[in-house]
């Protein structure tokens, strides 16, 4: 079975795809989780490092993404151009802050210290609508 990406302003077909079967859907899922368990073990400042390459990757080719969801969405060009650089921005806020935002917390409750500390737990299937920034 094909699906289709359909232009919403001119409906011309823009591309046609084949559904995944349920081997190749369990294939990427394992391919995500043997990326994750390499990631977990980033220093997040070599993490940080990566989403800075993400923003200069974004702002590289701003052009080419803002016309892709101008062609897929019918987004006007200029809203596509800041969404584009709305990501970038983001990555880099997460690089900057990412350190200290995931630093080890010490609370003391009850006469005793505890610690809340964050840890990656895992891959996120997200499934999101069709104008979800990019």
């Amino acid at each position: 079975m094909k699906f289709q990406t359909i232009n919403p302003t001119t409906e011309e077909v823009i591309k046609e795809y084949e559904t995944y079967d349920k081997k190749r859907i369990y294939e990427i899922a394992e391919n995500a989780k043997k990326g994750f368990d390499e990631w977990r073990t980033l220093k997040i400042s070599e993490r940080a490092r990566y989403m800075k390459i993400v923003a200069d990757v974004l702002r590289k080719r701003k052009s080419e993404f803002a016309e892709l969801i101008t062609t897929e969405m019918g987004k006007p060009i200029t809203q596509s151009y800041s969404e584009i650089e709305k990501c970038a921005w983001t990555a880099e806020i997460y690089a900057d802050n990412s350190e200290k935002w995931l630093e080890d917390e010490i609370l003391n409750a009850d006469g005793k210290n505890h610690i809340v500390t964050f840890e990656p737990l895992g891959v996120i299937l997200s499934i999101m609508p069709w104008n979800f920034p990019f």
